[in-house]
């Protein structure tokens, strides 16, 4: 997903607006998909979620915690935007474009050509056919208040030849086009309330969506449960808990390149 930008390091700290109190960047200064979604029809929220993206580049972009509050760290702060602000622009750029309404799967057509397929058994049709289930409530649930790569994150199993395979994104050679975007979304997942209301829907079809984590490696993995659960988030509740898990999963997204990982969290039978 790409958009079109002016460069995160042309957005200076004289530049910035106030929203709420906060520093953000201006909306004609955001990817222009942003402009888009702040007039959107399609979401609950769209100015709050573009407002949100505003504070999220502004702060990031400028160091907004580590260059007001300590003051033995100036001489970073070059270095910081350089680099931090990128992986912020990137992140902004990246739900931008994940959160427009063609972006989104097409689950009746996903559906439909997992029924007509010849090429699996029995069984792991009827496991597909039930992660398209999970997918589907999900999508009836949260709609287009989640970024589309939510939905892609869940839906991926179904390309590969196990759905039950455990994989690590970093290293899975496989997954490395994927392996950012669908990591966040698996790591801002971890939102309690959100967490607890994907797992009782998927519960129905007697599965979990489990994510693994070694620390700085992932995993992510369809399984088996015994019994489902219902779980509802509290309607007052609601939007903060769906800000939260976007937060978060720009954070995650930014966060991914910075983070260093080990094939050792993953190696079998490790002699060293």
């Amino acid at each position: 997903m790409t958009s079109t930008f002016t460069t995160a390091s042309n957005i200076t700290t004289s530049k910035l607006i106030s929203i709420n109190g906060e520093p953000a960047v201006p909306l004609e200064a955001m990817p222009t998909s942003w402009q888009r979604i702040a007039q959107a029809d399609w979401m609950t929220e769209p100015r709050v979620y573009a407002a949100l993206a505003q504070v999220f580049l502004a702060k990031n972009q400028g160091g907004h915690v580590l260059f007001l509050e300590r003051s033995n760290t100036g001489h970073l702060k070059d270095a910081y935007r350089q680099g931090n602000g990128q992986l912020a622009w990137e992140a902004v750029a990246h739900y931008g474009e994940a959160f427009l309404p063609e972006q989104y799967p097409d689950l009746e057509q996903i559906r439909s050509q997992m029924e007509a397929s010849d090429a699996q058994t029995n069984e792991k049709k009827a496991n597909s056919l039930a992660l398209i289930n999970v997918v589907s409530d999900l999508f009836a649930e949260f709609r287009y208040d989640v970024p589309s790569t939510f939905y892609w994150t869940f839906l991926h199993p179904l390309q590969r030849d196990d759905l039950f395979e455990v994989r690590s994104f970093r290293f899975s050679e496989q997954d490395l086009a994927v392996a950012r975007q669908f990591d966040a979304i698996l790591h801002g997942g971890y939102v309690t309330m959100l967490r607890r209301l994907i797992d009782s829907i998927s519960s129905r079809y007697g599965y979990f969506i489990e994510h693994g984590c070694g620390c700085e490696s992932h995993l992510a993995k369809l399984k088996p449960c015994d019994s489902s659960f219902d779980y509802t988030i509290p309607p007052e509740a609601r939007k903060k808990t769906l800000r939260a898990f976007f937060w978060s999963v720009m954070e995650e997204y930014l966060l991914f390149e910075l983070r260093s990982a080990t094939r050792l969290v993953y190696a079998d039978n490790l002699v060293v």
